[in-house]
Protein backbone atom coordinates (compact mmCIF):
# COMPACT_ATOMS: atom_id res chain seq x y z
CA UNK A 1 0.00 0.00 0.00
CA UNK A 2 2.80 2.20 1.12
CA UNK A 3 4.39 1.61 -2.24
CA UNK A 4 1.32 2.44 -4.29
CA UNK A 5 0.56 5.63 -2.32
CA UNK A 6 4.24 6.61 -3.43
CA UNK A 7 3.32 5.26 -6.99
CA UNK A 8 0.30 7.21 -7.64
CA UNK A 9 2.13 10.77 -6.12
CA UNK A 10 4.74 10.50 -8.46
CA UNK A 11 2.64 11.00 -11.19
CA UNK A 12 0.67 13.68 -10.38
CA UNK A 13 1.46 17.04 -10.06
CA UNK A 14 5.13 18.01 -10.75
CA UNK A 15 6.00 19.78 -7.23
CA UNK A 16 4.99 16.65 -5.98
CA UNK A 17 6.44 14.16 -8.33
CA UNK A 18 9.90 15.61 -8.20
CA UNK A 19 9.65 15.34 -4.25
CA UNK A 20 8.30 11.58 -4.01
CA UNK A 21 10.56 10.92 -6.73
CA UNK A 22 13.54 12.03 -4.51
CA UNK A 23 12.13 10.55 -1.13
CA UNK A 24 11.38 7.45 -3.17
CA UNK A 25 15.26 7.00 -4.47
CA UNK A 26 16.86 8.61 -0.65
CA UNK A 27 14.97 6.18 1.19
CA UNK A 28 16.04 3.24 -0.76
CA UNK A 29 12.33 2.26 -1.91
CA UNK A 30 13.32 2.08 -5.65
CA UNK A 31 14.30 -1.95 -5.05
CA UNK A 32 10.31 -2.43 -4.87
CA UNK A 33 9.29 -0.43 -7.85
CA UNK A 34 9.54 -1.24 -11.49
CA UNK A 35 11.03 1.93 -12.46
CA UNK A 36 13.43 2.84 -16.08
CA UNK A 37 15.02 5.56 -16.90
CA UNK A 38 12.69 6.04 -19.84
CA UNK A 39 9.59 6.17 -17.81
CA UNK A 40 11.13 8.49 -15.29
CA UNK A 41 11.91 10.94 -18.42
CA UNK A 42 8.61 10.93 -19.40
CA UNK A 43 7.52 12.09 -15.61
CA UNK A 44 9.99 14.80 -15.82
CA UNK A 45 8.59 15.77 -19.34
CA UNK A 46 5.28 16.15 -18.02
CA UNK A 47 6.24 17.90 -14.70
CA UNK A 48 8.55 20.26 -17.01
CA UNK A 49 11.06 19.58 -14.77
CA UNK A 50 14.14 22.36 -15.53
CA UNK A 51 17.91 21.21 -16.42
CA UNK A 52 18.82 21.58 -12.74
CA UNK A 53 16.13 19.36 -11.72
CA UNK A 54 16.25 16.60 -14.35
CA UNK A 55 20.31 16.63 -13.31
CA UNK A 56 19.76 16.24 -9.72
CA UNK A 57 17.00 13.25 -10.14
CA UNK A 58 19.12 11.45 -12.73
CA UNK A 59 22.46 11.87 -10.55
CA UNK A 60 20.01 10.22 -7.83
CA UNK A 61 18.78 7.42 -9.34
CA UNK A 62 22.63 6.60 -10.76
CA UNK A 63 23.89 6.72 -7.17
CA UNK A 64 20.14 4.46 -5.82
CA UNK A 65 20.45 2.02 -8.51
CA UNK A 66 24.32 1.15 -8.30
CA UNK A 67 23.34 0.71 -4.59
CA UNK A 68 21.42 -1.91 -5.21
CA UNK A 69 23.79 -3.45 -7.90
CA UNK A 70 21.37 -2.75 -10.77
CA UNK A 71 24.38 -2.07 -13.18
CA UNK A 72 22.26 -1.51 -16.17
CA UNK A 73 19.90 0.79 -15.18
CA UNK A 74 22.43 3.05 -13.12
CA UNK A 75 24.73 3.49 -16.55
CA UNK A 76 21.01 4.54 -18.32
CA UNK A 77 20.58 6.53 -15.78
CA UNK A 78 24.35 7.92 -16.12
CA UNK A 79 24.26 8.14 -19.66
CA UNK A 80 20.81 10.24 -19.60
CA UNK A 81 22.84 12.40 -17.04
CA UNK A 82 25.34 13.14 -19.27
CA UNK A 83 23.38 14.30 -21.83
CA UNK A 84 21.81 17.23 -20.23
CA UNK A 85 25.18 19.38 -20.52
CA UNK A 86 25.78 21.15 -23.77
CA UNK A 87 29.31 21.54 -25.15
CA UNK A 88 30.38 24.55 -22.44
CA UNK A 89 28.97 22.57 -19.50
CA UNK A 90 30.87 19.41 -20.76
CA UNK A 91 33.53 20.01 -18.22
CA UNK A 92 31.32 20.87 -15.28
CA UNK A 93 30.62 16.93 -15.34
CA UNK A 94 34.02 15.37 -16.16
CA UNK A 95 33.63 13.14 -12.85
CA UNK A 96 30.46 12.01 -14.12
CA UNK A 97 31.93 11.33 -17.37
CA UNK A 98 35.06 9.36 -16.18
CA UNK A 99 32.49 6.76 -13.74
CA UNK A 100 30.70 6.46 -17.09
CA UNK A 101 33.20 5.43 -18.87
CA UNK A 102 34.57 3.00 -16.32
CA UNK A 103 30.56 1.78 -15.16
CA UNK A 104 30.63 0.80 -19.07
CA UNK A 105 34.35 -0.91 -19.33
CA UNK A 106 33.23 -2.77 -16.25
CA UNK A 107 29.76 -4.22 -17.00
CA UNK A 108 30.12 -7.83 -18.49
CA UNK A 109 27.30 -7.33 -20.91
CA UNK A 110 27.81 -4.04 -22.64
CA UNK A 111 30.39 -4.23 -25.94
CA UNK A 112 29.41 -1.47 -27.95
CA UNK A 113 30.18 2.04 -25.96
CA UNK A 114 30.81 4.28 -29.50
CA UNK A 115 27.54 6.18 -28.80
CA UNK A 116 29.69 7.73 -25.57
CA UNK A 117 31.75 9.52 -28.05
CA UNK A 118 28.95 11.80 -28.58
CA UNK A 119 28.63 13.17 -24.87
CA UNK A 120 29.77 16.66 -24.24
CA UNK A 121 30.99 15.52 -20.91
CA UNK A 122 33.14 12.62 -22.53
CA UNK A 123 34.38 14.59 -25.17
CA UNK A 124 35.70 17.07 -22.72
CA UNK A 125 38.03 14.03 -20.98
CA UNK A 126 39.66 14.25 -24.01
CA UNK A 127 43.52 13.63 -23.37
CA UNK A 128 43.10 11.95 -20.23
CA UNK A 129 44.02 8.25 -19.85
CA UNK A 130 40.01 7.04 -19.37
CA UNK A 131 38.93 8.63 -22.78
CA UNK A 132 42.42 6.99 -24.40
CA UNK A 133 41.24 3.74 -22.23
CA UNK A 134 37.56 4.42 -23.65
CA UNK A 135 38.99 4.68 -27.65
CA UNK A 136 40.66 1.52 -27.08
CA UNK A 137 37.21 -0.22 -26.18
CA UNK A 138 35.10 1.19 -28.94
CA UNK A 139 37.47 0.41 -31.82
CA UNK A 140 40.79 -0.82 -30.72
CA UNK A 141 41.83 -4.37 -30.00
CA UNK A 142 43.74 -6.34 -27.33
CA UNK A 143 47.53 -5.05 -28.05
CA UNK A 144 46.37 -1.69 -27.97
CA UNK A 145 44.79 -2.42 -24.66
CA UNK A 146 47.60 -4.13 -23.40
CA UNK A 147 50.71 -1.10 -24.83
CA UNK A 148 47.62 1.01 -22.58
CA UNK A 149 48.36 -1.20 -19.37
CA UNK A 150 51.82 -1.52 -19.60
CA UNK A 151 52.52 2.09 -19.58
CA UNK A 152 49.55 3.25 -17.58
CA UNK A 153 50.03 0.35 -15.20
CA UNK A 154 48.83 2.39 -11.79
CA UNK A 155 46.10 4.25 -13.63
CA UNK A 156 44.47 0.84 -14.24
CA UNK A 157 45.18 -0.76 -10.82
CA UNK A 158 43.20 2.07 -9.30
CA UNK A 159 39.90 1.32 -11.50
CA UNK A 160 36.04 -0.16 -10.52
CA UNK A 161 37.75 -2.94 -12.60
CA UNK A 162 40.24 -5.31 -12.53
CA UNK A 163 43.09 -5.60 -15.11
CA UNK A 164 41.82 -9.81 -15.75
CA UNK A 165 38.45 -8.33 -17.00
CA UNK A 166 39.65 -5.94 -19.42
CA UNK A 167 41.42 -8.78 -20.88
CA UNK A 168 38.65 -10.56 -20.72
CA UNK A 169 36.36 -8.41 -22.16
CA UNK A 170 39.16 -6.83 -25.04
CA UNK A 171 39.50 -10.11 -26.37
CA UNK A 172 35.98 -10.46 -26.97
CA UNK A 173 35.63 -7.45 -28.98
CA UNK A 174 38.84 -8.43 -30.91
CA UNK A 175 37.55 -11.52 -32.02
CA UNK A 176 34.14 -9.15 -33.10
CA UNK A 177 36.31 -7.07 -35.34
CA UNK A 178 38.19 -10.09 -36.68
CA UNK A 179 35.14 -12.01 -37.64
CA UNK A 180 33.87 -8.49 -39.38
CA UNK A 181 36.65 -9.56 -42.17
CA UNK A 182 35.90 -12.88 -42.60
CA UNK A 183 33.75 -15.81 -43.19
CA UNK A 184 36.24 -17.82 -41.08
CA UNK A 185 39.12 -17.76 -38.50
CA UNK A 186 41.61 -20.46 -37.87
CA UNK A 187 42.03 -21.27 -34.30
CA UNK A 188 45.95 -20.56 -34.78
CA UNK A 189 45.55 -17.33 -35.21
CA UNK A 190 43.17 -16.57 -32.35
CA UNK A 191 45.77 -18.26 -30.43
CA UNK A 192 48.26 -15.66 -32.02
CA UNK A 193 45.77 -12.71 -32.06
CA UNK A 194 44.37 -13.06 -28.57
CA UNK A 195 47.38 -14.34 -26.47
CA UNK A 196 45.65 -17.44 -25.66
CA UNK A 197 46.72 -21.40 -25.02
CA UNK A 198 45.18 -23.64 -27.77
CA UNK A 199 43.42 -25.18 -25.72
CA UNK A 200 42.09 -22.20 -24.24
CA UNK A 201 40.44 -21.08 -27.81
CA UNK A 202 37.47 -23.87 -27.79
CA UNK A 203 35.88 -22.67 -24.71
CA UNK A 204 36.84 -19.16 -25.36
CA UNK A 205 34.40 -19.33 -28.65
CA UNK A 206 31.96 -20.88 -27.29
CA UNK A 207 32.15 -17.81 -24.13
CA UNK A 208 32.15 -15.49 -28.03
CA UNK A 209 29.44 -17.27 -28.95
CA UNK A 210 27.47 -17.21 -26.07
CA UNK A 211 27.72 -13.61 -25.49
CA UNK A 212 26.16 -12.92 -28.73
CA UNK A 213 29.13 -10.79 -30.45
CA UNK A 214 29.11 -13.17 -32.75
CA UNK A 215 27.19 -15.97 -34.38
CA UNK A 216 29.06 -18.94 -36.01
CA UNK A 217 29.89 -23.00 -35.82
CA UNK A 218 33.30 -24.19 -34.59
CA UNK A 219 34.18 -26.57 -37.05
CA UNK A 220 36.49 -29.25 -35.09
CA UNK A 221 37.94 -31.11 -37.36
CA UNK A 222 39.25 -27.94 -39.51
CA UNK A 223 40.57 -26.18 -36.26
CA UNK A 224 38.34 -22.92 -36.88
CA UNK A 225 35.02 -21.38 -36.62
CA UNK A 226 32.74 -20.50 -39.36
CA UNK A 227 31.28 -17.11 -39.12
CA UNK A 228 27.45 -15.62 -39.90
CA UNK A 229 27.11 -12.80 -38.64
CA UNK A 230 29.00 -10.36 -35.84
CA UNK A 231 28.18 -7.45 -33.87
CA UNK A 232 29.91 -3.52 -35.25
CA UNK A 233 31.55 -2.48 -32.49
CA UNK A 234 31.23 1.28 -34.24
CA UNK A 235 27.87 2.51 -35.75
CA UNK A 236 28.85 5.26 -37.60
CA UNK A 237 28.92 6.90 -41.03
CA UNK A 238 30.88 4.21 -42.62
CA UNK A 239 28.05 1.62 -41.69
CA UNK A 240 25.41 3.95 -42.44
CA UNK A 241 26.45 4.45 -46.05
CA UNK A 242 26.98 0.11 -45.98
CA UNK A 243 23.65 -0.20 -44.95
CA UNK A 244 22.09 2.74 -47.36
CA UNK A 245 23.73 0.84 -50.61
CA UNK A 246 22.25 -2.60 -49.34
CA UNK A 247 18.67 -1.09 -49.19
CA UNK A 248 19.55 0.37 -52.75
CA UNK A 249 20.54 -2.74 -54.13
CA UNK A 250 17.57 -4.62 -52.96
CA UNK A 251 15.21 -1.89 -54.05
CA UNK A 252 16.84 -2.25 -57.55
CA UNK A 253 16.65 -6.19 -57.04
CA UNK A 254 12.79 -5.54 -56.57
CA UNK A 255 11.93 -3.79 -59.45
CA UNK A 256 14.10 -6.05 -61.61
CA UNK A 257 12.33 -9.24 -59.92
CA UNK A 258 8.82 -7.19 -60.88
CA UNK A 259 9.77 -6.43 -64.54
CA UNK A 260 10.57 -10.04 -64.91
CA UNK A 261 7.42 -11.00 -63.30
CA UNK A 262 5.07 -8.34 -65.73
CA UNK A 263 7.46 -10.16 -68.96
CA UNK A 264 6.68 -13.97 -67.60
CA UNK A 265 10.66 -14.87 -67.36
CA UNK A 266 13.06 -14.22 -63.83
CA UNK A 267 16.18 -12.55 -64.50
CA UNK A 268 18.76 -13.34 -61.72
CA UNK A 269 19.02 -10.52 -59.26
CA UNK A 270 21.59 -7.66 -58.73
CA UNK A 271 24.31 -8.78 -56.50
CA UNK A 272 23.82 -12.48 -56.79
CA UNK A 273 20.59 -12.30 -54.39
Amino acid sequence: LFIFSIYKAVVSTQSTGVNVLKLVVETGQLRYINLDTDQINEWMTKWKCDVMEQREIYRLLHEAFSAINQGERAIQALVRLLKLYSENEGVDAKSDAHICVISHIAHPKIFVMDHLLDLHPIRALDGQLSHELLQIFVNGDLADYIEFYNNNMDFVEKLAVTHEENLKKMRLLTTASMAQDCTEIEFSHLVEKLNLAPEDVEPFVIEAIGSGLIKGKINEPEAKISISSTINRTFREPQWLFIKEKLEMWQKNLVLIQDSMRKGHFAMPLGGG
